[in-house]
């Protein structure tokens, strides 16, 4: 029993590997309505944003990734405004869009265009990945409970084993 135990957490474990393996490598498409918005994105994490030391790097990658994508999509014959995110971008963009603090209302009315036009999109994105975290804990969880009916089997087999032994003299 305990080799069948065995042989389902290792194929478990290659599916989760995988699974992690393609959360890690898996992109999101932001839709802005037109480039002005990415634009006014960059200056309010780069002016309006406060960070943490607990955040600083993501946001600075974050940054860099729309600056160099905007950069390309000014240099580009496309109408679409699209900005593609790795998951720990997206999470850190979720996170300077819900926590903001800003002053005067021009700046707020910026904000709120630019959240009304691209927070759908995002949110959108958020739920995909948040579904294949979950997807993720749930085989953790079922590795953890395949380990412990290994643990709880194996001493059953060496008392059986060794019972066998002795009865054999």
């Amino acid at each position: 029993m305990s080799k069948t135990l065995t042989k389902q957490k290792q194929d478990l474990s290659k599916k989760v590997d995988a699974a992690q393996l393609e959360a890690a490598e898996k992109t999101f498409d932001i839709q802005f309505d037109d480039r002005k918005m990415v634009k006014t994105l960059m200056d309010h994490l780069n002016k309006g944003y406060g960070w943490k030391t607990s955040n600083a790097a993501v946001i600075v990658t974050l940054y860099d990734q729309l600056k160099k994508q905007n950069k390309e999509l000014l240099s580009s014959d496309s109408t679409d405004t699209i900005i593609t995110l790795r998951g720990h971008e997206l999470n850190a963009l979720y996170q300077a869009l819900l926590n903001v603090e800003g002053t005067g209302i021009e700046a707020a009315r910026k904000f709120i265009i630019m959240l009304t036009h691209v927070g759908e999109t995002v949110s959108k994105a958020m739920t995909e990945l948040a579904e294949m975290n979950t997807s993720i804990q749930e085989m953790h969880k079922e590795l953890a409970e395949l380990e412990t009916q290994i643990q709880t089997a194996e001493p059953v087999e060496v008392e059986a084993e060794t019972a066998t032994n002795e009865t054999s003299k």
